[in-house]
């Protein structure tokens, strides 16, 4: 789950234990196959070049050029040779066309025959044609069999409870699926073997859990905790009053005349500003882009103080009225809870160490995007600010996290050499909403960190840029320093002149991310 804040899981008759989030997503499903056309030309491979590669291994990430026809398994099969994986590993998880007709085909990876969590291929295509593709599938990493799993699932959905805080109430189902993930152990690269372990409950604070959490199926130990809700023009709105039952009584739907609640209205305006930006900046037709139904519950819980998006819906708390006033009331929190959608739909970004940042900085770069265009698209400080409208209302002028200077709120990173596997991902998301802030509007870090100046490009091209690469480049486990070479990628697909395209290397570079 995310959240706008940062806090943790409640249920019933599992494995139980009794842990905290704020703003949180939901997992996409794998389907379908790539189809092939019988007279199809071969890739044009002497054409092909390379854009990026791994930083250790040297293994192309990211190629483009002629590649061969899009409905080709051979074509396929010779991109996947070129970046190290097999077509014959790859299932087709889904497709979109852009707004300019480009075709991006993004495909997961299986090894025998289980999913390789964060695996995956994006080909693009237009008219017919590959010109790019990117992505970090690997078909020659060492791999355990079924046979080397030492530890039952009934055993890993115990041992996924430990991941949780005693604050926190958990169950796991001991129904596991068996995955791979890969890792750089001791001996090189390799694929984990892991159980996959769906754990639901309740934090304490009342916000609903729904992870997956890793465990080595080898050894026990747990591995990873990804949640899947997410806190903070087809829009429903329910009332919980002060339930926690989803979704609540249906108290307006598109197109109804106000009621008597500022709440519900509140947001229901919230919600169709957060469709228009998304719509009129970037041609998407809602979260899913294909005009989606926007459904909110407001007064969830009592004084609650989050919002969140549970990977099919927003949930807004009043707040206490001393940490939150009504959290429905806010844009920025309302774009950055349905963002998470948008990311959840597309990139879907692994809500856990780096891709994880990334996930959340998505959310707060794009939550005060659509606050710029609710203002009239005029930039202030408060398009810096997250949260700021409903975080402590007794407190003038400060916010939850400061994009221009994400070390202000005494948590957040600013500086990637700063970081480390451990780092919330609220808080590791300073590291690009300050790489995203500083492309926007020029400068140097706030802090001296670096000495590199940043020539701004406005914040609508920066946005454009970041919306590009997370909707189409963007894999699962996407790093900082992928993120850097890709949203360069991008300001090029979009045309933009070779200073504009420099500006994003110097931006990243001013925050430390020097690959």
């Amino acid at each position: 789950m995310k959240s706008i804040l940062n806090r943790r899981p409640a249920f019933g008759s599992w494995a139980t234990l009794v842990a905290l989030p704020i703003l949180a997503c939901a997992p996409v499903a794998c389907s379908g196959n790539s189809s092939e056309s019988s007279d199809t030309p071969e890739p044009s491979t002497t054409r092909m070049q390379i854009v990026s590669t791994e930083k250790l291994s040297g293994i192309p990430t990211y190629v483009k050029g002629q590649l061969g026809a899009a409905a080709s398994k051979s074509a396929l099969a010779s991109i996947a040779s070129a970046l190290h994986a097999s077509g014959s590993e790859l299932v087709l998880k889904n497709t979109l066309q852009d707004e300019s007709g480009a075709v991006h085909e993004r495909y997961t990876q299986l090894k025998n025959g289980y999913e390789i969590v964060g695996g995956e291929l994006v080909v693009h295509s237009r008219q017919g044609v590959i010109y790019a593709a990117n992505g970090n599938a690997r078909s020659n990493l060492s791999a355990p069999t079924e046979a080397a799993a030492k530890v039952s699932a009934a055993a890993a959905a115990v041992r996924a409870l430990s991941a949780y805080d005693l604050g926190d109430f958990a169950s796991a189902d001991p129904n596991t699926q068996l995955v791979y993930r890969r890792t750089v152990n001791g001996t090189g690269d390799a694929l984990e073997l892991l159980h996959r372990v769906t754990v639901k409950g309740t934090q304490a604070d009342g916000t609903p859990i729904l992870d997956k959490v890793l465990v080595n199926a080898v050894d026990g130990s747990v591995v990873a905790r990804l949640p899947t809700i997410h806190t903070a023009k087809n829009r429903e709105l329910h009332d919980l009053k002060n339930k926690t039952t989803l979704p609540g009584t249906t108290v307006r739907t598109e197109g109804q005349a106000a009621t008597s609640d500022a709440v519900v209205n509140n947001n229901y305006d919230r919600l169709g500003t957060t469709y228009d930006a998304y719509k009129e900046l970037f041609n998407r037709d809602s979260l899913d882009g294909s005009g989606g139904k926007l459904i909110s519950s407001v007064h969830y819980s009592t004084k609650y103080n989050n919002a969140y998006w549970n990977g099919t819906q927003m949930v807004y708390g009043d707040g206490d009225g001393s940490t939150f006033s009504n959290l429905a009331n806010s844009l920025d929190v309302t774009a950055h809870e349905l963002t998470h959608g948008v990311t959840s739909n597309t990139s879907n970004l692994e809500y856990s160490g780096e891709s994880g940042g990334l996930n959340e900085a998505m959310s707060d770069i794009f939550g005060n995007v659509v606050e710029y265009y609710g203002a009239g698209k005029v930039v202030s400080d408060n398009t810096w600010k997250v949260g700021e409208d409903v975080y402590t209302p007794n407190t003038a002028g400060d916010a939850l996290r400061y994009m221009n200077d994400p070390a202000k709120d005494g948590d957040s990173l600013d500086y990637y050499p700063d970081y480390t596997s451990g780092v919330d991902v609220h808080y590791s998301s300073g590291i690009a909403n300050l790489a995203f802030y500083l492309l926007s509007q020029g400068g140097k870090h706030p802090r001296s960190k670096t000495t590199v100046s940043v020539t701004a490009i406005g914040i609508e091209k920066a946005a454009q840029i970041f919306y590009r690469a997370n909707t189409q480049i963007f894999t699962a486990s996407t790093t900082f320093a992928q993120a850097k070479q890709w949203t360069g990628q991008a300001a090029q697909d979009l045309g933009y002149t070779q200073a504009e395209i420099s500006a994003v290397a110097d931006a990243w570079s001013a925050v430390g991310v020097t690959e």
